[in-house]
């Protein structure tokens, strides 16, 4: 009898140690998620910031709604980054995090700024601090995906090239004709066409296929003005063109987040 009901408890105690590890293991990937999500999120913001201060010096006249949403912007990612405070226990992420919290206080800091050359530097540079540190947090977090991951990065991968892109096209027409920030622009031009390659071989439902029809055919006539920035200066077709470019891509996104 004593050794039936040993037998039995020690059944029970795996039982509920193996419950636990099933729970503990779900609200690690649920974190992993999360964390992934806002890092990605992260990305796709600090192009925005930098893509939207360069654009709001080329059209002065609609400065107080440009302004605003400037700063619509940078609160966003200040939200972003404190649900990754929330969520990490790491300390690498948490030293991070403070130098995101840094580079979005001195974008605010610039925002208020009458702008110049300088403070135009310094927005690039702030920029550069969000996305590199946020694809840091994301590789940290990162896990084995399904195929239906996979995609979904991509799409989110082309939404904040497009952004990245646009950016320094838009810095180079603003007088940051510096060589890197050209090849920056002409790499980001080789990523997006890689990504969308991946795309294209994505079986869509007939409404998200007419949804890639419309990338493939806008982004050819984009990426050729994109890298003429030295002949052609044409910042409101193309800050249109963005814009337009990204709706579009949401609708891919928001299917396979759908379909997760």
């Amino acid at each position: 009898m004593r050794n039936f009901i040993q037998k039995s408890t020690t059944k029970i105690m795996l039982l509920v140690i193996l419950i636990l590890g099933i729970e503990i293991n779900a609200e690690t990937t649920r974190n992993s998620v999360k964390m992934l999500e806002a890092s990605e999120d992260i990305k796709l913001i600090s192009q925005q910031i930098s893509k939207e201060y360069f654009y709001l010096f080329q059209n002065r006249g609609k400065q107080d709604i440009l302004v605003s949403s400037l700063y619509q912007t940078v609160f966003a990612l200040d939200e972003k980054v404190r649900l990754i405070a929330t969520i990490t226990k790491s300390e690498d992420t948490r030293n991070l995090l403070n130098y995101l919290i840094l580079s979005s206080e001195r974008i605010s800091e610039t925002i208020a700024q009458p702008y110049d050359m300088e403070n135009a530097a310094l927005m690039l540079d702030y920029s550069e601090i969000l996305f590199e540190g946020a694809e840091s947090i994301a590789l940290e977090y990162s896990y084995v995906f399904s195929e239906e991951e996979k995609m979904l990065i991509s799409v989110k991968n082309m939404a904040y090239l497009i952004e990245r892109i646009t950016k320094y096209y838009m810095a180079f027409q603003a007088g940051l004709t510096d060589l890197n920030n050209i090849r920056q622009l002409k790499s980001a031009v080789v990523v997006f066409d890689e990504e969308l390659s991946k795309v294209n071989q994505y079986h869509y439902p007939p409404a998200n296929k007419k949804d890639l029809q419309i990338i493939n055919q806008y982004w050819p006539i984009a990426k050729k003005l994109y890298l003429s920035l030295e002949k052609r200066k044409l910042p409101n077709i193309l800050y249109i063109s963005s814009n337009h470019l990204e709706n579009v891509i949401a609708k891919l996104k928001l299917f396979h987040t759908k379909n997760q």
